[in-house]
């Protein structure tokens, strides 16, 4: 019944497709919702693809996959051929809060190559942001693989902007056994940097902080740079370049952590004693990923990042939403075992700025 009431408003009982196409040997696809009774197909899709080295393993318990097609924030788009009633690939959209995240679009390999994932992804994705349940949602967020380059043509065809790079970002890998506890990641297997990317809707540009503090360091101005490139509103902003001090040391953070993929995530601002104790504690995990605010109170948490290690990977727009503004943050790395083989990326030529200057980065 909660899937149901998800998706009543946007499909009709004799039309269960939001859209439709025909492949380039002229058959007809529809594009729809996932519901539960599709755990099976997809579940065979990504066995397929990847075997059962998917980065989640919640793709291969039917069970669980069921319940997971059933919860309103994910939106599951299934594309089938109408005639046969096939799933032929699959892409998923979370929506949490005013942020969105699109996972990669899987298609079977005997439909590769037809224009279906295209469809699926790109256009499909474009389709469903249009609808009701996302008039609140800022931005969308995709990662993908460093040597997709047909995905990362995919996703810079749907409008989004590339942000950020992040050496062995994905961590691969048969998960199905593995048992989390309160401190042990899954260990590293076939690492793989990732390249990020955001489409951001309108609302967001009104809602954000155009007052832009860096710390004055060429690798953070190289980010801004670039992605200002890609987003023409950063013309905007009033840009600060500080240096260090210690006197306006701040702090207020917070950390998650992803079992599957080894890494941490810290947020916020940091001091120096928090800093040293957050490291030792995330000693055995392969990366340590920290996003900190532009403003006048990050500068101090990006020169303490800086000086214990962590490399820039990204500028990231409209992230952080501090009392009811939105505001940029830097994307900083950190590598408790120097483990940062996910360096090879194959890439289309906007990128190759940012693929060169993180070679740089993590090479000298």
């Amino acid at each position: 019944m909660q899937t149901e009431n998800k998706r009543y408003v946007l499909i009709q009982e004799d039309n269960i497709y939001f859209q439709k196409f025909i492949d380039k040997n002229g058959v007809d696809y529809g594009l729809r919702f996932g519901t539960p009774n599709d755990a099976k197909a997809i579940s065979s899709i990504f066995r397929e693809i990847y075997n059962y080295e998917y980065v989640d393993p919640l793709v291969y318990d039917v069970e669980n996959l069921k319940r997971d097609l059933s919860k309103n924030n994910k939106f599951w788009v299934v594309g089938e051929l109408i005639k046969k009633k096939e799933v032929a690939g699959t892409g998923l959209v979370e929506k949490n809060r005013y942020i969105a995240h699109a996972s990669k679009t899987v298609v079977k390999k005997i439909f590769q190559g037809l224009g279906v994932t295209t469809k699926i992804g790109a256009a499909g994705l474009i389709s469903i942001l249009k609808m009701p349940q996302f008039k609140d949602v800022l931005r969308l967020d995709i990662d993908i693989r460093g040597l997709e380059i047909g995905s990362q043509k995919l996703a810079q065809y749907s409008g989004a902007i590339p942000y950020g790079l992040i050496p062995a970002y994905n961590n691969f890998g048969d998960k199905r056994h593995f048992e989390t506890d309160n401190n042990t990641p899954f260990p590293p297997n076939k690492e793989e940097a990732a390249f990020l990317y955001s489409i951001i809707f309108k609302n967001l540009w009104s809602k954000r902080e155009k007052k832009v503090f860096l710390l004055d360091n060429e690798d953070f101005i190289f980010f801004y740079e670039y992605v200002k490139k890609m987003a023409k509103k950063l013309n905007n902003d009033i840009l600060f370049l500080e240096k260090y001090n210690k006197s306006k040391d701040y702090e207020l953070y917070g950390v998650s952590k992803d079992y599957y993929n080894g890494k941490v995530k810290l947020y916020g601002y940091i001091k120096e004693k928090s800093l040293r104790n957050l490291l030792k504690t995330y000693h055995n995990w392969r990366i340590i990923i920290w996003r900190i605010p532009t403003t006048k109170n990050g500068v101090s948490s990006m020169s303490l990042a800086v000086d214990k290690g962590f490399k820039i990977v990204g500028y990231d727009i409209g992230f952080n939403n501090i009392n009811w503004s939105l505001f940029d943050s830097v994307i900083l790395a950190f590598y408790p075992k120097n483990n940062y083989n996910g360096l090879k990326v194959k890439c289309t030529d906007i990128l190759n700025p940012l693929a060169k200057k993180i070679k740089e980065l993590f090479t000298n």
